[in-house]
């Protein structure tokens, strides 16, 4: 590895999820510091002019585009440029195996379970803005890095806090990792108020502009049981050792408590391009143009309990987390059910927990050794849920 610090030496780096979010942003990072990188595979789901936009200004070797139906479209589009194009699925994985230094595993969902798996291996760093490939397959996909030279760096902003945090530091020395959340846009509800929130309201987050269904999770502060899931894999930590604590502001992200009672934080200007820009070059610190944070301008940092009796999402995770393997891999399942639900207007706020708590007691506890195990179980937690739902069983 030592040849990637050579400051001479082109990182090749492959984007899945080119149009996303965390894409965008790296794309800027991309243009910021073009003289480090050469682009190997662009990956969107259905955003085909957005796909070709990254494609002629990122000029890679390889575009896939997942849906089959507008892969004329970006043919044409990209007609006079020297770039293979594919369609498809079976594209997406087969692209996954190539060979590079940083794969960027910014496709959302479970979709991105199978890509990013596929680049262990494959990748010497694996920048993982994935949530679901750690929750679903955290055991499998650690094992798989063990027994591999590919190192994952997570890019949501509170995994990369505490990684820069912990990677100079002796994990035995650790007692405690705080994740900060900013509270999502209906901190301080009651129950009752919640039960009447829109679709717009829960998606105008008061921080970070992300897609409607990470959104929903911040609103409901599923995403920070997620994360919590995630740190206790990612870091092989106990769980009982992770809190969560809302701090308004967003800007500590991440703390790691020490056994002698000393705290380390990390603080930036709430911006995806601080991390992003850390994965992509690591282990050097690169200029970014993010917001520089002024400490006498923000003058005070605020903080809070969670109020599980409001948002009972986190707690939801703690116990799949207690039960097991087969049990994480559900509330994801379930979860991304229940908001789809909520983001078309067929069930109320509340009752995503509420279909969570209900769908939750219907799984078994079963041996996952495989992806396929896996799918087989998110399935089968999709199709409860779904039943739940449409026979109106849950509170």
């Amino acid at each position: 590895i030592n040849y990637m610090s050579k400051k001479n030496v082109k990182k090749i780096i492959s984007i899945f999820g080119v149009t996303g979010s965390i894409g965008l942003s790296t794309q800027e990072i991309i243009k910021l510091n073009y003289k480090n990188f050469k682009i190997d595979t662009i990956v969107s789901n259905n955003d085909v002019k957005g796909l070709i936009n990254a494609a002629k200004n990122l000029k890679p070797n390889l575009v896939i585009i997942n849906n089959d139906k507008m892969f004329l479209e970006l043919k044409n589009g990209l007609q006079n440029y020297n770039i293979d194009i594919a369609s498809g699925n079976e594209a997406i994985i087969e692209a996954s195996k190539r060979e590079v230094d940083i794969f960027v595993a910014g496709i959302s969902g479970f979709a991105g379970l199978n890509s990013t798996f596929n680049a262990i291996g494959n990748a010497k760093y694996i920048a993982l803005a994935n949530k679901e490939s750690i929750v679903c397959a955290g055991p499998i996909l650690l094992n798989k890095l063990k027994n591999d030279t590919s190192k994952i760096i997570p890019i949501d902003s509170e995994h990369n806090t505490l990684y820069q945090i912990l990677v100079n530091s002796n994990l035995d020395n650790v007692s405690k990792l705080i994740i900060t959340g900013s509270g999502g846009p209906f901190r301080g509800f009651s129950l009752d108020r919640l039960g009447r929130v829109t679709l717009e309201e829960a998606i105008n987050h008061p921080i970070w502009k992300m897609g409607k269904k990470i959104s929903v999770d911040s609103a409901t502060l599923m995403n920070k049981g997620l994360e919590l899931i995630e740190a206790a894999y990612l870091f092989d930590i106990n769980q009982k050792d992770i809190d969560i604590i809302i701090h308004p502001e967003s800007i500590i992200h991440g703390i790691v408590e020490f056994k002698d009672g000393s705290m380390n934080a990390g603080l930036s200007f709430p911006d995806m391009k601080s991390p992003i820009s850390y994965a992509l070059n690591y282990p050097h610190k690169v200029k970014t143009n993010i917001k520089r944070l002024n400490l006498a301008l923000v003058k005070s940092l605020n903080f809070e309990q969670v109020d599980a009796t409001v948002f009972k999402s986190i707690d939801i995770c703690r116990s799949a987390l207690k039960q097991g393997h087969s049990f994480v891999i559900s509330l994801n399942a379930i979860n991304e059910v229940a908001v789809e639900y909520f983001i078309q207007n067929h069930i109320n706020f509340n009752s995503i927990t509420n279909v969570l708590e209900e769908a939750l007691c219907k799984i078994y506890k079963n041996n996952i050794n495989s992806l396929e195990d896996i799918i087989v179980i998110d399935n089968e937690a999709r199709n409860i849920s779904k039943k739940i739902i449409n026979n109106g069983n849950f509170k």
